[in-house]
């Protein structure tokens, strides 16, 4: 099966359990958890909107970059995060 079919498949599994399309809608201001498949990996992480910088998008890695650069992701969803006062970071694993 091919990786982007696989992807795919994903993500609107994801969807039916609650999870947005990270790239059909604005990110809100608020802390989300987010899961993007770029190169190979499934990126996992909780952000908060309103602590977006430009210089984070130019750094890849971070958080900001990995939402914004749509060009470099497979898929990606995102959710608001339901304690709003959780831990803010990425991890990555092999998808």
């Amino acid at each position: 099966m091919d990786a982007r079919y696989r992807a795919t498949l994903w993500r609107k599994t994801m969807e039916r359990r609650g999870w947005r399309r990270i790239s059909s809608i604005s990110l809100p201001r608020c802390v989300v958890e987010f899961h993007i498949i770029q190169r190979g990996y499934l990126y996992s992480g909780r952000w908060h909107g309103k602590s977006f910088d430009q210089m984070d998008v130019l750094t890849p890695g971070t958080a900001a970059h990995l939402i914004t650069r749509w060009d470099l992701m497979t898929e990606g969803v995102w959710r608001r995060a339901k304690d709003q006062n959780a831990e803010w970071g990425v991890v990555y694993r092999p998808w």
